[in-house]
């Protein structure tokens, strides 16, 4: 069974948000009463804050402690943290001007967030028509480019090497483009090259014009029939000879194909301009005049 102290420490990781969590639930108070499934001098631990507990475990350690016997262990252990707090207000660590000032600044984040989220909830979700209206006027936004879906197989050499080793990877090079125009399998001629993408059958996958180098880009796409293959390529990492598997011309989707990507980036810009006119009311409201100086 694991240590108490690794609880505590697993536990005060999270210590700072579970103690603004729960200013905020004194602050609502008027929940009823909880479970108490522990007490001590002062003070007591809720069903509630056990189950807290267990959830702020990492996974590893919340199965090592899903027993009857690791349940106790975690709440001897959330004592123990309630009695530490306890000394430490006795000690008047918390009336300490550093410790406010971090407790203010967690709470002031905190209720901004809520406050945030209120605002966000509140600015709801668009309607198809707005959808379909953010589709019309960013539409060449979702454009698709032209794209190829290649394989290849490269005969390695480095850009430094001597003519001497360029010539050898070019004349392997040579050989896997006889091999594969004689119609021998690609996975069996790309197990013959240097390139990680050997152990995929030789496919590159989908690629569009700026996905690759220049010299990769232009053969690829010169490229027209399906199973059609190039010549050897000079690029950065060798001769490569590509393969052709398929093309897809250039298009732009239907609003029904990229309706959930409209959704996330209208409903962004929606928040966006929310929190702004919510901004710019409070700075309104309440009168701000700056008299900051710029530096020198």
């Amino acid at each position: 069974m694991p240590s108490r102290s690794r609880i505590l420490l697993a536990c005060a990781a999270a210590a700072v948000v579970a103690a603004a969590l729960l200013f905020a639930l004194r602050k609502r108070g008027g929940e009823g009463p909880a479970r108490v499934v522990a007490s001590f001098r002062g003070g007591r631990l809720t069903a509630g804050e056990l189950e807290q507990g267990l959830g702020r475990l990492a996974p590893a350690l919340r199965r090592e402690f899903d027993s009857a016997a690791g349940r106790r262990e975690v709440a001897r252990s959330l004592i123990d943290k309630k009695l530490l707090a306890q000394e430490a207000r006795r000690r008047h660590v918390d009336e300490r001007p550093e410790i406010r000032r971090q407790i203010e600044e967690l709470e002031d984040r905190l209720i901004v967030q809520a406050l945030l989220a209120d605002e966000e909830k509140s600015a709801g979700s668009g309607s198809d028509a707005e959808l379909q209206r953010y589709y019309e006027e960013h539409r060449r936004e979702f454009d698709r480019p032209e794209r190829v879906r290649i394989a290849r197989v490269l005969a390695a050499v480095a850009p430094a090497a001597g003519a001497e080793a360029k010539a050898r990877a070019r004349k392997r090079a040579e050989e896997f483009q006889h091999r594969l125009r004689k119609g021998e399998p690609l996975a069996k001629v790309a197990a013959a090259g240097d390139g990680p993408e050997r152990k995929e059958g030789g496919q590159l996958g989908w690629l569009a014009r700026a996905d690759r180098d220049a010299a990769t880009s232009t053969a690829a796409f010169a490229l027209q029939r399906p199973g059609e293959v190039s010549p050897p390529v000079l690029t950065p990492d060798g001769w490569s000879v590509l393969v052709l598997l398929e093309r897809a011309a250039a298009r732009t989707p239907a609003f029904a194909e990229v309706r959930d990507e409209i959704v996330g980036r209208a409903d962004a810009a929606r928040r966006r301009r929310a929190f702004d006119s919510l901004v710019a009311g409070l700075r309104r409201e309440g009168e701000v005049h700056l008299a900051v100086e710029g530096s020198r």
